[in-house]
């Protein structure tokens, strides 16, 4: 008789248990701007300045709007498969903003004219290709889980994303 009340233990124990004791994922807390968790992937360039995460309002309509951006992380640990970032440098206002990306930077001095050159778009926020997601940033809080994956054998010309080139 012990074994079938013992068995209805395990069984009722069981079906209690959803995850085990597995750990929790970490959650980024994020008390303003955005913030989230860039995954690289690929080689490093040798002649790599930095990489930032950067964030526009809308999508710069030309190659002189390219430094138009509303705000930027600090630059980004390399050595690590991922890395946490919260933008932004400056904070950010509440609202909407249409473009959130990772832009690697290649070694030179950076202006209006040389940004095209310079700099490169290695991952964006959204469902992956061309497609973005808009984040907003709410009122007195942070959106957090904008997470985005990097790749550096996929770097894109930031013209690439300009309306004409659409």
């Amino acid at each position: 008789m012990r074994f079938p009340a013992a068995a209805a233990v395990l069984v009722l124990c069981a079906l209690g248990c959803d995850a085990g004791l597995r750990p929790e994922a970490p959650t980024l807390a994020c008390p303003a701007g955005i913030c989230g968790v860039v995954h690289f992937l690929g080689a490093v360039p040798d002649s790599t300045d930095y990489v930032r995460v950067a964030v526009y309002r809308t999508i710069p309509d030309s190659l002189d709007d390219l430094l138009s951006f509303a705000g930027f992380s600090d630059p980004l640990p390399l050595g690590p498969d991922s890395a946490i970032y919260q933008c932004c440098v400056t904070p950010l206002a509440p609202g909407t903003y249409a473009w959130v990306l990772v832009v690697w930077k290649d070694v030179g001095a950076l202006d209006a004219a040389t940004a095209p050159a310079l700099l490169r778009a290695i991952g964006s926020y959204g469902t992956g290709g061309a497609a973005m997601s808009a984040v907003t940033v709410p009122a007195g809080g942070g959106a957090g889980g904008v997470d985005i994956v990097a790749d550096f054998g996929k770097m894109r010309s930031l013209g690439d994303f300009l309306p004409a080139a659409r």
